[in-house]
Protein backbone atom coordinates (compact mmCIF):
# COMPACT_ATOMS: atom_id res chain seq x y z
CA UNK A 1 0.00 0.00 0.00
CA UNK A 2 2.63 2.24 0.82
CA UNK A 3 4.59 1.51 -2.52
CA UNK A 4 1.25 2.32 -3.96
CA UNK A 5 0.85 5.82 -2.49
CA UNK A 6 4.54 6.59 -3.14
CA UNK A 7 4.05 5.72 -7.16
CA UNK A 8 1.13 7.70 -7.54
CA UNK A 9 2.85 10.79 -5.31
CA UNK A 10 5.67 10.27 -8.27
CA UNK A 11 3.04 10.08 -10.81
CA UNK A 12 1.45 13.24 -10.17
CA UNK A 13 4.90 15.00 -9.85
CA UNK A 14 5.89 13.69 -13.62
CA UNK A 15 2.58 15.20 -14.57
CA UNK A 16 2.70 18.30 -12.59
CA UNK A 17 6.15 19.09 -13.60
CA UNK A 18 5.41 17.91 -17.22
CA UNK A 19 2.86 20.79 -17.10
CA UNK A 20 5.92 23.15 -15.85
CA UNK A 21 7.91 22.02 -19.04
CA UNK A 22 5.30 22.75 -21.62
CA UNK A 23 4.57 26.23 -19.94
CA UNK A 24 8.33 26.67 -20.16
CA UNK A 25 8.74 25.44 -23.62
CA UNK A 26 5.48 27.91 -24.75
CA UNK A 27 6.84 31.00 -22.58
CA UNK A 28 10.35 30.13 -24.77
CA UNK A 29 8.70 30.06 -27.70
CA UNK A 30 6.64 33.43 -26.97
CA UNK A 31 9.59 35.60 -26.23
CA UNK A 32 11.74 34.20 -29.32
CA UNK A 33 8.69 35.65 -31.74
CA UNK A 34 8.80 39.07 -29.39
CA UNK A 35 12.72 38.91 -29.97
CA UNK A 36 12.32 38.31 -33.98
CA UNK A 37 9.48 40.57 -34.20
CA UNK A 38 11.83 43.45 -32.72
CA UNK A 39 14.80 42.74 -34.35
CA UNK A 40 12.93 42.94 -37.36
CA UNK A 41 11.62 46.34 -35.94
CA UNK A 42 15.06 47.48 -35.53
CA UNK A 43 16.27 46.35 -38.82
CA UNK A 44 13.90 48.84 -40.58
CA UNK A 45 14.29 51.78 -38.31
CA UNK A 46 18.03 51.37 -38.90
CA UNK A 47 17.60 51.35 -42.54
CA UNK A 48 15.52 54.16 -42.25
CA UNK A 49 17.79 56.34 -39.91
CA UNK A 50 20.84 55.35 -42.85
CA UNK A 51 18.42 56.90 -45.77
CA UNK A 52 17.88 59.92 -43.77
CA UNK A 53 21.43 60.29 -42.85
CA UNK A 54 22.07 59.74 -46.79
CA UNK A 55 19.44 62.16 -47.79
CA UNK A 56 20.60 65.24 -45.19
CA UNK A 57 24.24 64.62 -46.23
CA UNK A 58 22.60 65.07 -50.19
CA UNK A 59 20.85 68.30 -49.15
CA UNK A 60 23.34 69.65 -47.38
CA UNK A 61 26.45 69.64 -50.36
Amino acid sequence: AQMERNMQENRERMEKLEGYWMEAQSLCQAVDEHLKETQAQYQALERKYSKAKRLIKEYQQ
